[in-house]
């Protein structure tokens, strides 16, 4: 496992107290606040009952340069445009207008993830209370094998993180986290994508109880990634095909807790359930769809990804490095396919090379 690391490797200060053993779960229970409440009184003792339950909150990068079409898929780890900088600004400055309590900023090691990560919880990086740097998790990169979608060499990412200034903590990030063949860990095939999005999950847990055994009182870690992978961190298919390859709008924003927080084995999935403030806010008043559910509207997703032209991860298998590229094999892409950009910030006007 990629993230199978101590964790004090990545959080000095977190101690490494072995945890008790724990009473097991009933298979498939769906999480309530009590639950979780009962869930960190059996972790931590009783004086943690009253403690919230630890939250994700999952942040869809702003618009970035292959935002604007197909035919930009061909750009190599494309940046934000002018308008993506100012979702993150909007963003910012309603969703996140209080950042104090935020207790770690994640992000999937993408320039644009990147990117969007600085300009919306720089104020938590600076709160006292997270750690002052943006940690890359190369298991939350995006999903498919575009060239939009493959980051950058390890020597290029920092240098573009020094030259920007980022904050941001790269050790994680090692040779080969760009490579994306199949039966690699990062494959564009379905399976692969499951694997990595259930252990971001995992570490995220962990590191969640490591936090409230240090004494977070409100433990809170920001999550920024993509489109298509936060289907798959979330278990959640709904409208999936709402937008180009994903349910998600540049810079929209979801809170979700954990099922379970207790100790892994137990839970092997890590299952995240959607807030129910969370889901009001983009006008949802029922729950999030059970797993049979899931499980269908999860092929539903895989075959509009295909007919919108995108890859359909679910048929991706060794013979598709053999003669196939990007996208829906069965039909010619249409239009000039884009690899040189040059953007105008003031008119925020944008300028193809093809």
């Amino acid at each position: 496992m990629y993230l199978s690391f101590e964790l004090e490797e990545v959080f000095l200060s977190l101690s490494r107290t072995t945890l008790p053993p724990q009473k097991k779960k009933k298979k498939q229970e769906r999480t309530t606040t009590a639950a979780l409440q009962r869930s960190l009184s059996t972790l931590f003792g009783s004086s943690y009952t009253q403690m919230a339950p630890p939250t994700i909150l999952c942040v869809r990068h702003a618009q970035g340069l292959h935002n604007l079409g197909l035919e930009f898929h061909g750009l190599v780890d494309p940046r934000l445009t002018p308008l993506g900088e100012k979702q993150c600004a909007k963003l910012r400055d309603t969703w996140f207008r209080d950042q104090s309590k935020i207790s770690l900023v994640t992000a999937s090691p993408l320039t644009r993830t990147l990117h969007t990560a600085f300009l919306t919880f720089l104020p938590a990086l600076e709160n006292g209370k997270a750690q002052g740097q943006i940690l890359a998790l190369p298991d939350a990169q995006e999903t498919s094998d575009y060239p939009c979608d493959t980051g950058s060499d390890v020597p290029v990412l920092q240098a573009i993180v020094d030259e920007q200034r980022w904050p941001v903590d790269l050790r994680l990030v090692r040779d080969g986290w760009n490579v994306k063949t199949m039966g690699n860990r990062y494959s564009p095939a379905s399976d692969a994508i499951k694997a990595r999005a259930r252990d971001t999950r995992k570490f995220l847990r962990r590191t969640a109880r490591e936090l409230l055994r240090k004494g977070d009182q409100e433990v809170q870690i920001a999550l920024v990634t993509h489109g298509g992978y936060l289907h798959y961190f979330t278990n959640d298919w709904e409208d999936s095909n709402k937008q180009n390859g994903t349910g998600w709008e540049n810079c929209e924003t979801r809170a979700y807790v954990f099922e379970s927080l207790d100790s892994e084995g137990e839970d092997d999935e890590a299952l995240l359930v959607e807030t129910d403030e969370s889901r009001r806010r983009r006008g949802k008043e029922h729950p999030m769809h059970p797993p049979e559910k899931q499980a269908e509207l999860f092929h539903q997703s895989m075959q509009g990804w295909e007919d919108q032209g995108l890859q359909n991860p679910s048929k991706l298998g060794p013979e598709y490095e053999s003669g196939h590229a990007h996208g829906n094999t069965n039909e010619e892409k249409k239009g000039p396919i884009a690899t040189t950009l040059s953007v105008e910030a003031n008119t925020e006007t944008v300028q193809v090379v093809a």
